[in-house]
């Protein structure tokens, strides 16, 4: 029987936590400020690289293109063209997880593969200790898949796990641990691996690591993966992307890699879901992964370079004190000095000097008297941004 008008639709009680993403709230801001004012808003809120001088490289492109020329615009394996698998199977080697193209799938973008990984493992009723702050998608999927979120605070100022508190959130309902590193939102790497591998494999415990920023690391020691850990290749699931590295986020492709049971299940589950990754999309990211590299390092040294300056110019504002990321393209600035919480300072730099930021409470409540700036922007708009920040401190 057809619903009588004015009846409400009976939704999926799944879907009673349903909210648009919070980290994007202040995209969706600057976005009603423009349109209601014509004033043009400078996009630090956005996670994505900004200006001509930050697109993918030439032989990537003509990839794409060349593949579409030759007629791949058809159905191929829902896991992935095995040319792909294997040069991500080799990359993940390189990290120090050996692996087989079999335990590789690629997915459309690492969101995906966070999505499925958790939609695979999470059962009703299951734990999954996650960071504080951290990254808001997961905690929606697991919320949708009846589990529940326990938050493990981090550390300021180098947002490690505190060990003690995080062997004391480990319960025999405690399924999985979620790290990412760099961190988003604050370009902290997370250390402690062995320690935090010790405590997963004492108590049953599969890790999720979120690896999307592992070639954009600017620390010394370079990115390291909890998977490359003894004893931790078959209980972590590693997920990264093409988008950040080859700086390819509009093409939506990532990958994961697992034990071959769980990337098998994996992909049952991406088959009945988006069939595969367009195959153009895959030839694309096969030229980033085993083409010249050299663009990879000059994309790290530009990111570096208006890392240092984007927090040399936040430290010398008064109420902000901004510690330098070991990578990514976030800065996560204290700014409690200023006498406003995250979402004051966010609204009030799109209402009134047309600069957004993120509220660092989008993150978690840890990220308050925070907020998360990208960087990955061309420098006139980068310089203007920080200009348009220091006037509005000197005006409040």
């Amino acid at each position: 029987m057809a619903p009588t008008a004015g009846s409400k639709l009976r939704l999926s009680s799944r879907t009673s936590h349903f909210v648009l993403p919070k980290q994007w709230a202040s995209m969706r801001k600057a976005k009603q400020v423009e349109e209601e004012t014509g004033r043009p808003i400078i996009h630090f809120e956005k996670g994505d690289f900004q200006g001509d001088n930050l697109k993918p490289a030439d032989h990537v492109l003509e990839a794409a293109k060349q593949a579409i020329d030759d007629g791949h615009v058809r159905y191929v394996p829902g896991p992935g063209l095995d040319e792909l698998r294997d040069a991500i199977a080799e990359e993940a080697t390189k990290r120090g997880r050996p692996t087989k193209r079999t335990e590789v799938l690629v997915t459309m973008g690492a969101k995906h593969a966070l999505t499925q990984s958790l939609l695979t493992i999470v059962d009703q009723g299951d734990e999954v200790i996650f960071p504080n702050p951290g990254y808001p998608p997961d905690e929606f999927w697991i919320t949708y898949a009846g589990g529940r979120v326990v938050y493990a605070p981090l550390v300021e100022p180098d947002y490690n796990f505190d060990l003690d508190s995080l062997r004391s959130l480990v319960s025999a309902k405690t399924k999985m641990l979620i790290i990412n590193s760099p961190q988003r939102p604050n370009g902290m790497m997370v250390g402690q691996l062995e320690e935090l591998a010790a405590i997963c494999k004492e108590n049953n415990i599969i890790v999720l690591t979120d690896e999307i920023f592992s070639h954009m690391v600017y620390h010394p020691d370079g990115h390291k993966t909890i998977a490359a850990v003894d004893g931790m290749a078959e209980r972590s699931i590693l997920v990264d992307t093409f988008s950040k590295t080859y700086k390819m986020t509009g093409f939506r492709i990532g990958w994961c890699v697992a034990d071959e049971e769980v990337i098998t299940t994996m992909d049952i589950f991406q088959q009945n879901s988006v069939t595969n990754v367009p195959a153009f999309v895959q030839y694309a990211a096969l030229a980033a992964l085993t083409g010249p590299q050299e663009y990879v390092d000059e994309t790290r040294k530009t990111l570096q370079a208006k890392r240092d300056k984007t927090v040399a110019a936040l430290n010398s504002m008064d109420g902000i004190e901004c510690q330098a990321p070991d990578g990514s393209f976030y800065v996560f600035p204290d700014i409690r000095g200023t006498g406003m919480t995250a979402q004051q300072f966010s609204d009030y730099f799109i209402e009134e000097h047309g600069v957004a930021v993120v509220a660092g409470t989008a993150f978690g409540d840890q990220g308050e008297g925070h907020i998360r700036l990208t960087y990955a922007v061309p420098d006139d708009m980068l310089e203007e941004g920080l200009d348009r920040i220091q006037r509005g401190l000197e005006n409040l």
